[in-house]
């Protein structure tokens, strides 16, 4: 299957910057790292490859891993965070040498 086939979903990615909260205090916040599209979003494919499910501070917790796929972007990090829907995924591992596509290994952040 194609590339291009493949990145069928949109994504959102941020990085934490420094801003302001309403009193004018500092605080950190999560803005668009993509601002060459004009809703911030790109093409990608997101999986599930695993889950797991534990019992941490006595109430049961949900992990599940999911690998996205996004054409080459230079500077994306593991500090970043990706959206996608109402799915938040937080980037563990960025994985790409041949500069073609970039594997992103992330959690989802389950509320």
């Amino acid at each position: 299957m194609s590339l291009g086939a493949r990145l069928n979903k949109r994504i959102t990615l941020q990085v934490l910057a420094a801003g302001q909260d309403e009193a004018g205090q500092p605080t950190d916040v999560w803005v668009n790292f993509v601002t060459d599209t004009p809703d911030g979003k790109i093409a990608a494919e997101v999986r599930d490859v695993a889950g797991r499910e534990f019992v941490a501070a006595g109430a049961t917790q949900n992990q599940v891993m999911t690998t996205i796929t996004i054409r080459y972007r230079a500077g994306v990090l593991p500090k970043m965070r990706a959206l996608h829907g109402a799915d938040v995924y937080r980037i563990e591992a960025v994985l790409g040498q041949d500069q073609r596509t970039l594997a992103l290994m992330c959690s989802r952040v389950v509320a």
